[in-house]
């Protein structure tokens, strides 16, 4: 099982939430490409800094870049 670090590549407002560059989360799953288990990253997003990217657009790689741990 891989760990991955997501970060946000840019500022961007999330329904009135400021969040900025580099802010991130770590998931743990058995897929080569995290995005492939998006919601595992809309849940820790959501439980880490109470961000919903989901329903702003912002869950995709076009805003966020990962690494392995």
């Amino acid at each position: 099982m891989a760990t991955f670090e997501i970060k946000t590549k840019e500022k961007m407002n999330v329904n009135g939430e400021f969040a900025d560059k580099g802010l991130s989360i770590q998931i743990s799953t058995m897929n080569s490409n995290p995005f492939d288990d998006v919601e595992k990253i809309h849940k820790a997003f959501m439980r880490v800094h109470g961000l919903d990217l989901k329903s702003t657009g912002y869950l995709n790689m076009g805003y966020l870049t990962y690494s392995t741990i």
